[in-house]
């Protein structure tokens, strides 16, 4: 679970825009710089920020680098043109002379290129934030991936006078380790416990958030194997308001041990024999707190979406007489394992084609949605530099407080990719809508004027403008970062 307080945070959100946004927009602008160079174009200005100018960081040959007051990422300034389009022969004769008066002997602006070098100009800031995405994926193989090394439970309830009693264990505590080891599943831990009894044993557990110790003195637990075995059930995790469940009194943390009188071992089963008897009456037999409940109910067919026919949602559970408890499998035990380089550059190229496909995905499935009438998930919802800030701020936060920086990294790694392949759309005004227009100009043979050209793109920044006011009230109408509660 998040800490989605960090959303609210102004500095968090701020470090947020500072360490995610700004250096995914200035590697953009950095690949079209490189790319101007191996063309031939001229660049005049690469600048950090957006205009207005604050101050002149100095000339690498005939490009000024610039530092500017609005803290949005960057850009490059080609030969003849603005930020957007390509200006009128007064302003590319004025650019002329002053990349002469420079030294350059023969200026090229983006116009004069040839198709396939503009083509390349154009798509080379995405194809910098693709390189960036594969950098920062095989940093994060290197560093290390998650991986499972140990399962964990949680006690739903302890008895009285029971063995989990004894060992100083309550309700909601989290079994982690045994000897300081970890163990594969409930069975295991059984194993763990029933070797160490006589000898005594520490257990490693949770409890309020809060990694703690128990010690077990010897001989202090007395266990039966037999009656300790574990007996596995579904779990009620959670109950949808005037459902059936709710109506017939089922409390999260019931075990369901039998429908109709017949065992129910797993989800499946329990899945299976709802299925058997939609809207017929039905009973239940659960264990609740170590008693055994019965209740009666009626299975819907026809569910309200996102409710299931009984409402109510399942994990995986078990129970012991012999320990005198219920537990809940919950996340396992993860710890960092470093990949070798060959295998973090295979991890990193395949989580980018992955995203890439992810990403590409989401408008054929927002149109399938909408042509069905379903609703849209806020997962495919447009959101803004507020709403990526605010997001990176809480991912910055876990990455901190976890001390694992691969969190923020992998965040940077999606947003860069998500910038290449925004800017790769054929809209007016971004590299996408750019490259079409040289598209059009090979297929038709000569170029289409640049006033015209021109005034597409301003039209089509206008409206992308007028988007991301929208999208920013949205934002803070409706914050995205309730998507991660």
């Amino acid at each position: 679970m998040f800490d989605i307080s960090a959303a609210s945070n102004p500095l968090l959100v701020i470090a947020a825009f500072v360490i995610v946004l700004i250096p995914a927009v200035i590697i953009h602008e950095l690949g079209h710089f490189i790319a101007a160079k191996l063309v031939g174009i001229t660049i005049l200005e690469f600048g950090v920020g957006m205009p207005p100018r604050m101050i002149k960081l100095g000339r690498w040959r005939e490009t000024d680098i610039t530092l500017n007051w609005l803290p949005l990422g960057g850009f490059v300034r080609p030969l003849g043109e603005d930020m957007v389009r390509q200006m009128g022969d007064e302003a590319l004769s004025d650019d002329r002379s002053e990349a002469v008066a420079r030294g350059i002997a023969k200026p090229m602006s983006v116009g004069e290129a040839k198709p396939l070098g503009r083509i390349f100009f154009m798509a080379a800031g995405a194809l910098a934030n693709f390189i960036s995405a594969l950098l920062l994926f095989v940093i994060i193989g290197l560093t290390g991936l998650p991986q499972a090394v140990g399962a964990r439970v949680q006690l739903v309830y302890t008895a009285a006078d029971s063995p989990v009693t004894a060992m100083g264990l309550q309700p909601g505590d989290t079994i982690e380790s045994v000897n300081g080891e970890y163990f594969a599943d409930e069975d295991a831990l059984l194993a763990a416990i029933l070797a160490n009894a006589d000898a005594g044993f520490t257990l490693g557990i949770i409890r309020n958030e809060a990694a703690q110790t128990l010690e077990v003195e010897a001989g202090a637990v007395a266990l039966d194997p037999e009656t300790a075995a574990w007996s596995s059930h579904p779990l009620i995790s959670g109950i949808a308001d005037m459902s059936p469940a709710a109506l017939a009194g089922i409390m999260p943390g019931d075990l369901v041990t039998a429908l109709n009188g017949e065992p129910i071992a797993n989800f499946e089963e329990l899945q299976a024999a709802t299925r058997a008897n939609l809207d017929q009456e039905v009973t239940l037999t659960l264990l609740r707190d170590g008693e055994e409940v019965t209740v009666s109910l009626v299975p819907r067919a026809n569910p309200p979406q996102g409710e299931g026919s009984m409402g109510i949602g399942i994990n995986s559970g078990a129970s012991s007489t012999g320990l005198g408890t219920a537990i809940l499998a919950v996340a396992p035990v993860q710890q960092l394992v470093p990949l070798t380089i060959g295998e973090s550059i295979q991890y990193g190229a395949e989580r980018v084609v992955g995203v890439i496909r992810q990403i590409v995905e989401v408008p054929v499935n927002l149109i399938t949605a909408l042509v069905n009438q379903q609703p849209v998930g806020d997962e495919m919802r447009v959101t803004s530099v507020l709403g990526i800030s605010q997001v990176g701020g809480v991912l910055l936060q876990e990455s901190i407080e976890q001390r694992q920086p691969t969190i923020i990294l992998e965040y940077i790694a999606l947003l860069s990719l998500a910038l290449g392949i925004t800017n790769l759309l054929p809209i007016p005004a971004l590299d996408g809508g750019r490259i079409l227009f040289v598209l059009i100009e090979i297929v038709r043979g000569r170029p289409m004027a640049p006033e015209r050209e021109g005034m597409v793109h301003l039209v089509g920044l206008a409206l992308l403008l007028s988007l991301m006011v929208v999208v920013v009230i949205n934002d803070i109408a409706n914050p995205i970062v309730n998507i991660l509660r």
